[in-house]
């Protein structure tokens, strides 16, 4: 009988070990389960917060990559523009034949703006670099007089030269070439000096003809060639050199062309004249003069809201 309830004693103590152990096994899995789920919830919110920041410097980066993007593309405020390209060609001459005579007509119409209405056009039709050496240049306050006449009665700070297309059929001609043509325009760029010794002058280079107008003799390769020589020359003569040309590619749009020649049409003249000069005033109008317009601006505005507010 002692034996038997023995057995039963130890084969209890054997169950309540067994069993005691599996609690306890149990308790360890759970609590390592418990630990592992705690991991994964810190690295699920440490990654999330990663993701988060990454995104948030990923906007930052657009953000600023498209504030730079605008800057660049906006060089400064309409309105800063308007008062920088109506003090630096306000009064100041522009000469030129026909093509030029065409953007005198365009200014004076309602769409042109108002910075261009008072600029001074001295242009002639079927007018040359070498006949602006003449004594019969181009009208000027109701008489017919050589142009360097006129811009000395003018006294501009500056004046903006585009001449030379109507040479290029010339260029066909025996004994008549670029070089020659270069050499006339030398000649009167130092009777401008002469004339006119403060003014800064900027040669405008000539446009390209419409494809179906080229002939061997006139044609766009040799108006390129032209102004190659023309801007190799400009640092020599220590003016200033604008590429307008290349505005309009290799060739004249029929769509920008007045007579699918030559010459230009309002289109032309709104859409890559004057950007051209517009970009042209902002480079060379010093920084703290733009600063100082803008602040006139800022001052201006604040005077009026100021006043609205009282």
């Amino acid at each position: 009988m002692n034996k038997r309830a023995n057995r039963v004693y130890w084969m209890l103590f054997i169950m309540m070990l067994i069993l005691g152990l599996c609690f306890a096994i149990d308790g360890i899995r759970a609590e390592k389960h418990s630990a592992d789920n705690t991991i994964n919830e810190e690295q699920t919110t440490e990654n999330n917060s990663m993701e988060d920041n990454t995104s948030e410097t990923l906007t930052d980066t657009e953000e600023t990559t498209e504030e730079e993007e605008t800057t660049e593309g906006t060089t400064i405020a309409p309105a800063v523009g308007e008062k920088v390209y109506e003090s630096f060609y306000d009064g100041q001459a522009f000469v030129g034949d026909s093509i030029m005579k065409g953007f005198s007509t365009y200014a004076s119409k309602s769409e042109a703006p108002a910075w261009l209405k008072n600029v001074v056009f001295l242009s002639k039709t079927s007018w040359g670099i070498s006949s602006a050496l003449d004594a019969n240049g181009p009208f000027f306050r109701g008489k017919e007089q050589s142009v360097c006449t006129s811009l000395a009665e003018i006294s501009p700070k500056r004046v903006f030269i585009n001449l030379g297309i109507n040479e290029m059929n010339g260029l066909g001609s025996p004994g008549y070439s670029i070089e020659k043509l270069i050499n006339k325009y030398s000649e009167f760029i130092s009777k401008l000096k002469e004339t006119i010794p403060s003014a800064e002058l900027y040669i405008i280079n000539i446009t390209p003809c419409t494809a179906e107008k080229e002939t061997a003799i006139f044609k766009n390769s040799t108006i390129k060639d032209f102004n190659s020589a023309l801007e190799a020359k400009c640092d020599e003569w220590n003016v200033n050199y604008v590429d307008l040309a290349s505005q309009f590619g290799d060739v004249l749009l029929p769509e920008l062309s007045s007579d699918n020649f030559v010459h230009h049409n309002d289109k032309a003249y709104r859409e890559i004249w004057l950007p051209c000069l517009e970009r042209l005033a902002v480079e060379h109008t010093p920084e703290e003069t733009i600063q100082s317009i803008e602040d006139g601006l800022e001052t201006e505005e604040d005077t009026s809201e100021t006043v609205t507010a009282g």
